[in-house]
């Protein structure tokens, strides 16, 4: 009689199928990360486009670029800042840009990558870190602070609620350098000849400097940065170092000067080749990172200014110029 039953696997085809199914995963587990990082990555560049065309619009009604927060109002026509720090909201640029813009709160052209408002990852909100969040009220828009004065960096009672807010609120906007470019221009000559890696130096007597006035008539350049897949700036936010024009009227231009040094951090290409030598994916994608020339007969790395990790991967840098 002819037996019907069913005939079970052999060895060699369980192993086959157990081979397949450890190559796939294999696959799944080496290319899919690459996969996602890559969405996200193309997300990320999205929402920068969107933020660039919503800037140009915004420049197309107001013939500039919006200023920076903490940058001298165009309306401030006094030299000298407030002695009451209470009426610095008339002198100062206290509104972030993405509210000028009407997209604050809107995540979708926000840093996804980004995990607070901290983007040295350093448990503290810099100058050019900070951006006011606000308070949220329940149909989605925001209430934002408008009473309080500029930002310093020192973390006093008045600025603790919003501070809280930055350090814990995810994802964020982009960091948004606004600049003149004829102003850059002067500034770039200057830190070229005297400190071409990290612009960390600055003479107000050099003639070159001491006639920046600000605010200019104009922004006419921008760049956004994001902190990317590494989730850091790597130090391309300039912090204050104390040269004599930041302290001078109560550090009047601190601000601009500071966004004039990371301007030049973010757009910086000593050796001309095309490549900004702190983006993310020119160090990691197209051996910026290794890069060592002769510069004006000065050796010069692309070690990034984050002294902790000079040679990591960089911020995402979006450059409109």
């Amino acid at each position: 009689m002819k037996n019907n039953g069913s005939r079970g696997f052999t060895l060699i085809e369980l192993l086959t199928v157990v081979a397949i199914i450890a190559i796939l995963a294999s696959l799944t587990l080496t290319v899919g990360p690459r996969m996602i990082e890559r969405a996200r990555m193309n997300r990320l560049l999205s929402a920068m486009r969107q933020v660039d065309l919503a800037l140009e619009a915004y420049r197309i009604d107001f013939q500039t670029f919006p200023p920076g927060y903490g940058y001298v109002s165009f309306d401030a026509e006094d030299p000298q800042p407030p002695a009451d720090p209470a009426d610095e909201p008339g002198y100062y640029n206290l509104m972030p840009y993405m509210a000028r813009l009407r997209y604050h709160g809107d995540e979708d052209m926000y840093d996804e990558f980004s995990d607070s408002y901290d983007t040295l990852d350093n448990g503290e909100i810099g100058l050019l870190e900070f951006s006011p969040v606000g308070h949220r009220r329940p149909d989605g828009t925001y209430d934002l602070d408008y009473s309080l004065p500029r930002y310093t960096g020192q973390v006093t009672a008045a600025f603790q609620t919003e501070v809280n807010r930055q350090l814990t609120t995810s994802p964020r906007p982009f960091i948004y350098i606004p600049v003149n470019k004829q102003q850059f221009s002067r500034a770039q000559q200057f830190w070229w000849e005297h400190a071409p890696e990290f612009a960390d130096v600055w003479d107000s007597d050099d003639p070159r400097l001491a006639n920046l006035n600000f605010p200019p008539r104009t922004y006419d350049a921008f760049v956004l940065i994001s902190v990317g897949p590494a989730r850091n700036s790597f130090g391309l936010l300039a912090e204050p170092l104390g040269w004599d024009v930041e302290q001078e009227d109560n550090g009047r231009n601190l601000y601009h000067i500071l966004g004039l040094r990371a301007f030049y951090l973010a757009t910086r290409d000593l050796n001309a080749n095309g490549l900004l030598d702190f983006d993310f994916r020119a160090r990691t994608q197209q051996g910026e990172a290794r890069q060592e020339y002769d510069f004006n007969g000065r050796m010069v790395n692309n070690n990034l200014p984050s002294p902790t990790m000079p040679a990591g991967a960089g911020p995402v840098i979006w450059v409109n110029q």
